[in-house]
């Protein structure tokens, strides 16, 4: 029996070539396209970049040289993005501990009619360790006793506030206080 033999028709060869040589080219083209499709379907890029966070998708099957013959389609995929609103963080300065009273400087004012209460209130203040200055008179009566401290002093403040339990606490109105906290004693305060 005799075999098959080449042509000798260079024509043909060089069609069997080109033939060869776009179905070579077309497979390399499918098995690019597949692999590109695979990554991003499970969540990388084509150059190799990590997908973006809160991605899900269905991973495509991975297609090998043989898969090129028979080019397949993917099957449709959902992908679910979410996103997060942006956060802000603020931090504040750390504070600096609470003064003890021996840092903490108090003048006693008596807005009230009883003759000697702020003199009696600044020496128990005195005991406690507070760096009393002379207790003196305010300039009219008040019913509620305030406490008023200069900026940073309102921790102070409230912890000095447990001797005056019926107290506002104000921040200080003025320019130039006596002393870092002031406590004018109201008629509502009692020994």
């Amino acid at each position: 029996m005799p075999g098959r033999h080449a042509s000798d028709d260079k024509r043909r060869l060089r069609r069997d070539l080109r033939r060869a040589g776009l179905l070579a080219l077309g497979g390399l083209v499918v098995l690019v396209g597949a692999v590109f499709a695979a990554r991003t379907l499970i969540g990388g890029s084509a150059d190799g970049d990590p997908a973006v966070a809160g991605t899900a998708a269905t991973a495509a099957p991975v297609t090998t040289l043989a898969d090129t013959a028979a080019p397949t389609t993917a099957p449709p995929t959902t992908a679910v993005v979410t996103t997060a609103a942006p956060t802000t963080t603020t931090t504040e300065p750390p504070r600096p501990p609470v003064r003890a009273p021996s840092q903490t400087g108090v003048l006693v004012l008596n807005a009230t009619s009883v003759g000697g209460l702020a003199g009696r209130l600044a020496d128990q203040l005195a005991d406690l360790g507070y760096r009393t200055v002379p207790p003196d008179n305010h300039s009219e009566n008040l019913d509620t006793s305030v406490i008023w401290y200069v900026e940073g002093y309102d921790r102070e403040a409230a912890i000095l506030s447990e001797q005056v339990p019926d107290a506002d606490l104000v921040l200080f109105p003025g320019d130039a206080p006596r002393a870092p906290i002031t406590v004018v004693l109201g008629a509502g305060y009692r020994e």
